[in-house]
């Protein structure tokens, strides 16, 4: 079952100066704020990423917004930093989506399993529209 589908942001290692603007400009709460893990990237981090947002979870009233700093060999640019990031109960849920998302489309990073205990995967639909689809394993 979906529970939740928000928009999620991505930056060039400036979210966390984004996030001081929407608490400014809307008054948006942080309820979670993540960092960079040196794990992931074979015990040191890149350099630029020690004060990296992984992941963030904003609310501006009741809606939810998602954000983070793109990893390092990837950039964005105005239009191609907003998907929709989709949260699904199952994950055999979460593969049938993204299945029928990728006819046509573009496939970013299929679903696995993650370090975070999620199973995780992007797509870009065959209308260009970016699509995160997450499932937190348990």
């Amino acid at each position: 079952m979906i529970t939740e589908a928000t928009p999620f942001l991505n930056f060039n290692g400036d979210c966390h100066e984004a996030i001081a603007l929407y608490g400014r400009a809307f008054g948006a709460t942080v309820v979670d704020r993540r960092g960079w893990d040196p794990a992931m990237f074979g015990g040191e981090l890149p350099p630029g990423f020690d004060n990296g947002v992984m992941y963030a979870r904003l609310t501006v009233g009741s809606v939810p917004l998602e954000m983070s700093d793109v990893p390092p060999g990837m950039t964005v640019e105005a239009g191609s930093n907003l998907c929709v990031n989709l949260h699904v109960t199952e994950a055999d849920e979460l593969d049938r989506c993204f299945a029928v998302l990728a006819e046509g489309g573009n496939v970013v990073m299929p679903p696995e399993d993650m370090f975070w205990g999620a199973r995780y995967g992007k797509v870009v639909d065959r209308f260009g529209i970016a699509w995160s689809l997450h499932c937190q394993l348990a």
